[in-house]
């Protein structure tokens, strides 16, 4: 039998971590698990090659050859995509900057080598297709954390094996809407490292659904990084098209040229 001593001290442990396994459960809600996703490390610069194949209802398939830079510094994400083949969108180029303060506006411009014209692609465009794909512009920039509410659906739920919170996301007004193209969606998180790995997204328009699911997931340079993504896009549950991104030769923390994410450097390419 314990000593009175003992006894008070084990007690005094189970009490503690009681409070602390509490305390934890509390601060467990929608909003914490999708801030912790949004804040996920994801290096300071990354490259890859990649390859975004268009598939459409008949199966028949588009391939697209990019090349992806990425680098966050000074409080803004900028983002750098080159299309490389086929020959009608070589040459192609988008560029984006994500503000971390919120009162500034993101940018994003498209280059167009047949019209040897740079497009600044508005928010108000944002909920347009990414060259054709099932990725809206607002996929590719990165959907703003502040600009929906958030409520937790499911405490438990496995994808891949892998146990997940389910997450409901809704636009905090109309003009997230009309910026997204998205009424509501349901998403779920990993636990071991919030990464997003599947989303049901109903948009506003045509009563069309899109499925999203990220896979081949690893840890690369100490970043997780889902190799494979895909989006379909369905309407009256029949599937209309998809795109499925694969990023391949990934590598974070490397060098990269800042002078490149310039609109004259879209036009010069790689």
């Amino acid at each position: 039998m314990l000593n009175p001593t003992l006894r008070r001290l084990t007690l005094l442990t189970t009490l503690l971590s009681c409070a602390c396994n509490q305390a934890f459960a509390d601060k467990i809600n929608a909003d914490y698990i999708m801030k912790q996703s949004d804040d996920r490390y994801t290096g300071d610069t990354q490259l890859s090659e990649s390859t975004l194949t268009l598939i459409d209802k008949k199966g028949r398939e588009r391939v697209r050859e990019l090349k992806l830079f990425g680098i966050d510094k000074d409080k803004v994400e900028k983002s750098l995509i080159f299309f490389m083949s086929p020959s009608d969108v070589e040459g192609t180029a988008y560029m984006s900057f994500d503000w971390e303060d919120e009162s500034k506006e993101d940018d994003a411009w498209l280059y167009l080598p047949a019209l040897q014209k740079i497009k600044r692609v508005a928010s108000s465009d944002e909920s347009g297709a990414f060259m054709g794909s099932d990725f809206s512009y607002a996929d590719i920039n990165g959907l703003d954390y502040e600009d929906f509410t958030y409520r937790l659906l499911k405490e438990n739920e496995q994808v891949d094996g892998e146990d997940c919170w389910v997450i409901e996301s809704t636009p905090k007004d109309k003009s997230i809407i009309d910026k997204t193209g998205y009424t509501s969606a349901q998403t779920w998180v990993r636990k071991d490292n919030f990464m997003q790995v599947k989303s049901i997204i109903q948009l506003e328009k045509a009563r069309k659904v899109k499925y999203f699911v990220a896979r081949d997931i690893e840890k690369i340079q100490d970043v997780w990084t889902a190799k494979t993504l895909q989006m379909v896009t369905t309407r009256n549950d029949k599937k209309e098209h998809a795109s499925v991104l694969k990023l391949n030769n990934i590598r974070y923390n490397d060098k990269v040229d800042e002078s490149m994410f310039d609109t004259q450097a879209m036009q010069r390419g790689i």
